[in-house]
This record gives C-alpha cells, structure tokens and sequence, in this order.
C-alpha cells in the first residue's frame, strides 16, 4: 500500500451508492441555499501515489562518479521510476480510484474535475475524459472541466480553476476533484537525478479544515525557453538549467512582492516569512508559519527559503532608513558616527523575537558578493528556520524526486503528515507554485482551529514521524532497482514512446495492490488499462 490518502472516512466500493449520508453531504455548510457564498472554501482529503520501483541516488553517483553530487549537492535520496506499464492515465486513475475508495466517496457529489499535467499520450484526448472511466457506475457525466498545462504549473492552475468553481453561481452544491500527474524524465545523464514521478489527487469543497487566504494569489507569467518540449516525438525535454533556476528565483521574488502588497491591502498587515521586532514602525505582522515550494530539487528549495529571507531583511533595512529619517526630522539628536545599521540593531536587540540570529546574519550582505556566496550565507543563516517551516514538507521530495505538478501538493501532503496536530491548529502555509516557460503563482491556506483534521491528516501519536504507517510504506516498501536496471528502464520508455500496437512488459513487483497499469495499445493507438488486484 503506498497510496498516501489525507482524508480517513468509511472504506466502501468505487462509486456505489449506499444507504449513508452522501459523502457531498458531508461538506456542506449547514442551511446551504443555492446562490449563498460559499464560506471556507479549501481542501477536504488528499491522496498521494507514486511508482513502486525507485534508485537510490548515491548508487547513480557511484555509476556516473561524482561522490555527494546527487545526495548532497541536490539534497535527493532516491528518485521514483516508472516502467513503460505506468503512463500519465495510469497514474491518474490509480490516485483517483484510491481517493474515491478509501473516503467511500459517492462520484455523484462530483461537479467539478480537472487534470493539471505536461506529461502528454495524445494531443487531443483528455486525461480527465480517461477518469470519467470510473464515473460510470454512478452515472455521473455532468462534471465540469478538462486538461490544464503549462509545465509544472498545471496543477496549480487547476486548482484556482476548481476553487474558482466552488465559489461561482455555477456551483450547485457538489465538491471539486483536482488531479495533478507527472512523469518526469531527462535524456542526460546529468539532469537524470531532477526526475521523478507521481500523482496528487484534492479534494475541495466548503467549511474545510484547509481553507484557502482569499485575494491574496499573485501570480507572475513571463515568456521564457527555460525548460520546453517542443518534440513530440520525445518526452524528454530541452532545458537551459542556468536560466531555469534564475527564472525560478526571478518568480518567487516577483509572486512574494505581489503577495505582501495584497497582504497589505487587505489591511491584514505586513507578510513575513521570518519573524522581526520593529515594534516601532507600528506595522502588524502577517506571519507564514510553514512553507511549501514547487521542489525539482531539494537544494533549490533551500536557497528559495534564504532568498524569501533576504527579502524580509530588505524591507526591514528600509523600514529602518525610514525611522532614521523621521527621527532626524523630529530633532532627535544622533552620533555623527551613527548609521542605519545601528538602528538595525535596536530593532532586533529590544524585540524578543526568535528569528534575530538570521536578520543579523544576513544583514552583513554588503551586496557585492557573488550569487553564489549569497545563497550560501542564505542557506546557513536560515538553517534552523528551514528545518522547522520548510524540511517537514520534503519527505517525498527527497525519496520520490520531482512529481511535476504534483511536487508541490505532495511537500503540502508531507507537510500535514509530518506535523502534529497541535502545531498544526490555526497555522497559515504559505506555497509557491512554478512551471518553466513561465508561470508562477504564490497562495496561502490556514488549518482551521477546531474542524476535525481526521478526514484530511493521517498520522500516529509517535515522536519520530517517519514512524507513521504511510511514510513506513515510503521507506520499506518500493522495490529498489540497480543502476543497470533503472538504465533499461529507460531504455525501453524511450523504445516505446508514441509505439503502435503493443503489450508492455508486465512487471508486477514494480506495481503496489490497487495500482492501475498499461496492458495494451492496439493498431489505433487505443490504450487499454487493468488495475492490480488488492491483497
């Protein structure tokens, strides 16, 4: 079983109706009318998959011989693997169905789904026209919505689509179903160890116990060649890896500054992912207790948390200025030796704020270091922050790689499971999604303090969270590939990409009990899937 569901109702079969509560019954606000807004609109349970097989990344380094490249230079620990058996319908269809089944979700409830991916079979036919496959035996074909891409953004894209819906006067009362799914594959050798795979299935509606900040998306689009794949005869891609990770920083910069002036309009105050003491400026701090990134890399996700840092120490360097100004205005009398950073210091030295160590330490940027000795200074300044807002969300960024447009909803996944619940209550995350090419979109959510997190966070009561049977399953039960075999692997995905009239090779220890798989694709490109039967 490796099929993570963050939502715990009554076991039942796929989509049949019973004589209990309808599972949209469930979510919906008590007195509902038709046409009342919709309050607390966010997420009910998310599930998530990925593939069976996997390879270490110290066995890559030893392969390809660069000691500590993969495992400390990027931060991974094994990278997921698909065989040709699992494709994008695949893995939509077996997170979908584990969701449906796991919560006894009624298809009927459904009004709204749509497939966030870039990993294409068909340049016309849906992923989610595939899913509709499991809404037959409900009878269910009034849902609305198709296919989103744009890189890893399709995910996120779908998302505000689905939340859009929920609080539309097109909702009619029923719940929305985003799937995000990815195989993410590279034909060098160099960029082998960013990949990965897997699929993320949400469940929205209203009264959550996630519920979505709203007005405060901002977003930053931009024309870029970053990372694109403009042959279709191939599914790797091409990629500018230099200029993708400036693109990368240039939209989480952009989408933060966005993000805070919204914050500020809504007179909510200022947005800070570091906590700092001006008690003087008479600013409110609208505080980010935990963050998720859009991760290809765990070593990327570092630097991201440091630059966002940065950013705060910035403001405060000119909130600082501006009080020196003032006071000089107002006649207070000043050592000629005095400067703005002895006013730095009196901010954090008369506050009792926990994060001062990192606003010290990264004020001693002069701003003639080279991006490189930032984003060190960055990295090691917020360490312990980053273990404590950001590390909880990486489980499955570290041991599956880049899901693509999953990435981010799996760190938020692995966020909610690796977290108490006490320390969950009332908290506000703060995620950033990005795609290549580009499109980038930042986004907050906050745990409701009292709506029962049973339905959505599953976890036992122990210290250490990798004790949890979900993250036990990550660690104990995939099925480790050799180098030599995970090469062959993608071998034969390259062999058969866009083939005609042809049965996969089945390999069942590479697939977990319930996993749907590819078995044939017949003279006109019809694929036809089984699913693997259950212990």
């Amino acid at each position: 079983m490796i099929f993570f569901t963050l939502g715990l109702f009554a076991l039942g079969p796929l989509s049949r109706t019973s004589s209990c509560k309808s599972s949209a019954d469930l979510f919906l606000p008590r007195g509902f009318t038709r046409n009342m807004p919709q309050p607390d609109v966010g997420i009910h349970a998310i599930e998530v998959y990925f593939p069976r097989f996997y390879v270490k990344q110290s066995d890559l380094e030893l392969s390809d011989d660069c000691a500590g490249k993969y495992t400390k230079g990027l931060g991974q620990e094994t990278l997921g693997v698909c065989a040709v058996e699992e494709d994008i319908s695949s893995l939509a269809l077996t997170v979908v169905s584990q969701l449906v089944q796991r919560i006894n979700l009624d298809l009927k409830t459904i009004g709204f789904m749509e497939v966030g991916s870039e990993t294409l079979i068909d340049k016309s036919k849906s992923t989610k026209s595939v899913l509709m496959e499991l809404f037959e035996s409900a009878g269910n074909f009034d849902v609305e919505g198709v296919d989103v891409k744009n890189a890893c953004f399709g995910g996120t894209a779908a998302l505000f689509h689905a939340i859009n819906w929920l609080e539309s006067s097109s909702w009619d009362g029923r719940l929305a179903l985003v799937v995000a799914a990815d195989v993410a594959v590279y034909g060098s050798k160099a960029a082998r160890p960013t990949g990965g795979a897997g699929a993320v299935a949400i469940l929205l509606g209203p009264d959550a116990p996630l519920v979505f900040d709203r007005g405060l998306r901002a977003h930053t689009v931009r024309h870029r060649y970053d990372f694109y794949k403009p042959d279709l005869s191939s599914e790797y891609p091409l990629v500018d890896g230099q200029l993708s990770m400036q693109c990368y920083q240039e939209a989480l910069l952009s989408c933060y500054d966005i993000y805070k002036k919204k914050v500020s309009k809504q007179g909510l105050g200022n947005a800070v992912v570091i906590k700092h003491c001006n008690r003087d400026s008479g600013d409110s701090e609208f505080e980010v207790d935990y963050l998720c990134f859009h991760s290809p890399f765990v070593r990327l996700v570092r630097k991201a948390y440091g630059w966002l840092a940065l950013k705060d120490v910035h403001c405060i360097t000119k909130t600082c200025e501006k009080l020196e100004k003032h006071s000089a205005l107002n006649g207070v009398i000043q050592s000629p030796h005095s400067t703005v950073r002895d006013n730095r210091d009196i901010l954090c030295t008369n506050g009792n704020r926990v994060d001062e160590n990192v606003i010290r330490d990264l004020m001693t940027l002069t701003g003639d270091e080279s991006q490189r000795d930032v984003d060190i200074l960055c990295m090691k300044a917020t360490a312990k922050l980053f273990a404590e807002k950001v590390e909880p969300g990486l489980v499955f960024a570290k041991r599956v790689g880049n899901m693509y447009t999953a990435s981010l909803y799996a760190c938020l996944a692995s966020l909610l499971l690796s977290v108490s619940e006490e320390n969950l209550r009332g908290r506000r995350v703060l995620l950033y999604s990005y795609g290549s090419g580009m499109a980038s979109a930042m986004f907050s959510l906050r745990v409701h303090p009292s709506r029962p997190l049973s339905k959505i966070v599953h976890s036992v009561a122990t210290e250490d969270c990798m004790e949890n049977p979900l993250f036990r399953c990550l660690l104990h039960d995939r099925t480790r590939l050799t180098v030599a075999q995970f090469e062959d692997l993608l071998t034969e995905r390259k062999s058969f990409h866009n083939a005609v009239s042809f049965k996969p090779v089945h390999r069942p220890e590479g697939l977990f009990p319930g996993t749907y798989y590819l078995t044939k694709v017949d003279e006109r490109y019809r694929r036809t899937y089984n699913q693997m039967p259950y212990r």
